[in-house]
């Protein structure tokens, strides 16, 4: 069985009833009244519908004078609302850029201490560097003293075998 579409008609009466619920004809308000259709049926015949209910009703004018004090007011109410907007704006921009300032005031200061923290910090690296090759000479320094003593504890074993065998009688010397 061939699918049947929504006419002219029953999108027309769904939109009248729709304005007598006090509710706005839209193609989903007027879809959901007749409970099927193609949004761009329903779309077309609303479109017709409108302008038909238009052209109906007729234009409302708004005599010259009204039109003018209409726009006049607005004009006013136009020009408070964007000064009341520019003076919003210019607090909130004195205010961010006093808070920009003491981040600014912030960042340096951080800065100089970091810049005062990495001196002492290059400062303390030169003088352990100092300490280490401070501490390899004393190192070196004492392998040579070990070396050195037990050479000469060697040479005073010698020497007291010499002169053990030559007095044999004499004390030894340690």
């Amino acid at each position: 069985m061939p699918r049947t579409g929504v006419t002219r008609r029953q999108v027309f009466e769904a939109a009248d009833r729709l304005v007598e619920n006090g509710l706005s004809p839209t193609v989903a308000t007027v879809r959901g009244d007749i409970g099927k259709g193609s949004f761009t049926t329903i779309n077309q015949h609303l479109s017709e519908w409108k302008a038909l209910k238009w052209k109906t009703e007729g234009e409302v004018g708004v005599p010259a004078p009204v039109e003018a004090k209409a726009r006049e007011l607005l004009a006013s109410l136009w020009a408070l609302a964007s000064r009341e907007a520019n003076e919003s704006i210019d607090k909130i921009r004195e205010a961010a850029l006093g808070d920009v300032a003491e981040i600014q005031v912030q960042l340096e200061d951080a800065t100089r201490v970091s810049e005062a923290r990495g001196a002492e910090r290059d400062a303390l690296v030169r003088e352990l560097a100092q300490v280490q090759a401070r501490n390899e000479e004393l190192y070196q320094q004492v392998v040579d003293l070990a070396e050195a003593l037990a050479a000469a504890t060697a040479r005073l074993g010698r020497m007291e075998a010499l002169l053990g065998n030559h007095f044999p009688q004499a004390p030894p010397f340690s």
